[in-house]
């Protein structure tokens, strides 16, 4: 407790200080009270709130499954056809990216392009969608895969030797099941490789007290230079 309480008290002091300072800086150069809260917040190690990433509401990374051709997931996914998926990789004969354990072929083995979807709805609002995609790597053409969940719709098309890297989303939907689809083209039987898919929601985090007592300062800041010029 006496850490804490230390430590607001120089995080004041330094409040103080620093408004101080931007004071005498207004008088001298009639810094715009935006201008001055944008710089106190800037020196006190404060920007303005931006998106952050929440809670997580779903993850997997496909190692807790046995691979399989044609693969019926047991939990968490659907692959609701007509075209199939494959889960391959550590063990298999299919193992394409070494070192990530198993992954998802988005092309099964029926010939038909295939869809992964997830068993669980999300509901409307703002996410963050991560997950790894690499290229078919087998030296079919380019394959084209989409990504949606609600009115979200995004797509990503990978030459056969695209490796597996990390993709990122952040955006605001109607709510719904989230679904990774091939495009028809090529081989059917081969597909783009996805792994580690992760979806958080996105959050906007709250003012700090601290932050509040910047902007009180800006004000008081304010206050006083309109005094100044009323006796000028």
């Amino acid at each position: 407790m006496k850490t804490i309480v230390t430590s607001n008290w120089r995080l004041l002091l330094r409040a103080l200080c620093t408004t101080a300072l931007l004071a005498q800086e207004s008088m001298s150069r009639k810094l715009t009270a935006a201008g001055a809260l944008a710089a106190l917040l800037t020196l006190l190690g404060w920007g303005l709130p931006s998106s952050a990433q929440g809670a997580v509401v779903f993850s997997d990374n496909f190692n807790s499954y046995s691979p399989q051709l044609n693969w019926v997931p047991p939990a968490n996914w659907t692959a609701p056809g007509p075209g199939t998926v494959d889960l391959i990789g550590a063990g298999t004969v299919f193992d394409f990216f070494p070192g990530n354990g198993h992954y998802v072929d988005l092309d099964g083995t029926n010939g038909l392009p295939g869809t992964l979807q997830t068993i669980q709805s999300f509901g409307p609002g703002a996410y963050t969608l991560s997950f790894d995609l690499g290229g078919n790597a087998r030296g079919d053409v380019d394959k084209t895969t989409v990504i949606t969940l609600g009115n979200f719709t995004a797509s990503l098309t990978l030459a056969s030797g695209a490796p597996l890297l990390l993709q990122t989303f952040s955006f605001t939907t109607t709510g719904g099941q989230l679904a990774f689809s091939d495009l028809p083209g090529g081989n059917q039987d081969i597909g783009n490789i996805l792994d580690n898919v992760t979806l958080s929601t996105s959050v906007v985090p709250e003012p700090s007290p601290w932050s509040m007592i910047a902007v009180g300062g800006i004000g008081l800041l304010g206050i006083m230079h309109r005094k100044k010029r009323r006796t000028a």
